[in-house]
């Protein structure tokens, strides 16, 4: 198994998530574009960036501060929460949980909005089966 946000990683999880209908057709719907970053709550800098056109991940690799362009979404946790999600999954019960506790950090992009939008909360929860 490759190492969480590796490059490895990057280009598993891109195929997983374009290969995915839950996650690309109502992302599409939504004409969501977006620049999503994952990485630790303990670094400065994001380890991956996943760029996201109409639904569909285009480039996926590891995050490069001097020439990556700014994340709409960067995501933290501690590396053994992506483990343990990695494992599990997340729901949204756990979601919830997960913010209010900040053991998930969105150092960018509006959770509030994105739980609320039916198109975008689905795809959400189904990234964390991805992970």
């Amino acid at each position: 198994m490759e190492e969480l946000f590796s490059q490895q990683w990057a280009e598993r999880f891109a195929s997983q998530w374009n290969a995915n209908s839950d996650m690309v057709a109502p992302l599409a719907e939504a004409n969501f574009d977006s620049i999503i970053a994952l990485g630790f709550a303990d670094e400065i800098h994001p380890v991956v960036q996943v760029e996201v056109k109409n639904g569909k991940i285009e480039k996926a690799g590891l995050h490069d501060p001097a020439i990556s362009p700014a994340a709409n979404w960067d995501l933290r946790a501690s590396s053994g929460q992506w483990a343990k999600w990695q494992k599990e999954g997340l729901g949204i019960a756990g979601l919830g949980v997960a913010v209010a506790s900040g053991n998930l950090q969105f150092r960018n992009g509006d959770y509030r909005k994105m739980i609320r939008t039916p198109q975008l909360a689905g795809p959400f929860l189904k990234f964390f089966t991805l992970l």
